[in-house]
């Protein structure tokens, strides 16, 4: 999903618990992934490129949802959060699972077991699409409620 529907699900969470600077920090910041893959491939030094790239459904490099977006890599961060710090766990661990639950709704190539690239999960909202307008609409409507 893009950057606002992750931000908005962040402030859905933050609606719920109480804790908007950690719900919607943790629901954005998952995704220092794509940034780490521009870094590696070039394309985030140049222009045209990075927006070819950051606009374009498929991950060309194959790594854009890295490690942070392995199943078991965010249970254990969240257990970790929970036990370590639980004021926080909660708040920190739906925005987690959240941000990686969005991910496995839209079209783009996701790894749940990354770097094992044997189950890919593609789901049914197109990237930049109506249908993610919709769940933008969605959480907003939550949000406001």
């Amino acid at each position: 999903m893009t950057l606002p529907t992750h931000i908005l699900l962040g402030g859905v969470i933050a609606k719920l618990t109480g804790n908007p600077v950690l719900a919607i920090s943790v629901s954005v910041l998952i995704d220092i992934d794509h940034v780490i893959s521009y870094v590696k491939s070039g394309v985030i030094f140049s222009p045209k490129k990075f927006w070819k790239t950051v606009t374009d459904k498929n991950d060309p490099y194959g790594d854009q949802r890295g490690y942070l977006h392995n199943v078991f890599i965010a249970v254990v961060i969240c257990a970790l959060f929970w036990v370590l710090i639980p004021s926080v766990g909660l708040t920190f661990a739906l925005a987690y699972l959240g941000h990686l639950t969005l991910d496995a709704l839209d079209k783009s190539d996701y790894w749940p077991l990354y770097p094992s690239k044997k189950i890919n999960i593609k789901g049914f909202v197109g990237y930049y699409s109506k249908k993610e307008l919709f769940v933008i609409l969605l959480l907003l409507l939550i949000l406001l409620y």
